[in-house]
């Protein structure tokens, strides 16, 4: 995958994470106490300014209750 597909990806799924979050109505601060990661650490990662790991992604969707795998499509 070339550098520049990859992060469109990750700009894509972290999108995803961000509208699935407004769109229940839970603040960052809250999402990132379900997930158990930092608030801050979620504020980077919707504002794309770093990339998450797997696991992030991983808590972040199982505590928005949302299949990674849809995210991914």
């Amino acid at each position: 995958m070339k550098p520049d597909k990859e992060r469109k990806t990750v700009e894509m799924v972290c999108k995803a994470l961000t509208r699935a979050r407004t769109e229940r109505g839970i603040s960052q601060q809250r999402l990132a106490e379900m997930a158990g990661i930092s608030r801050t650490g979620l504020r980077h990662i919707e504002s794309l300014q770093t990339s998450p790991t797997l696991y992030s992604l991983l808590r972040i969707a199982r505590a928005l209750r949302v299949d990674l795998a849809d995210l991914l499509k």
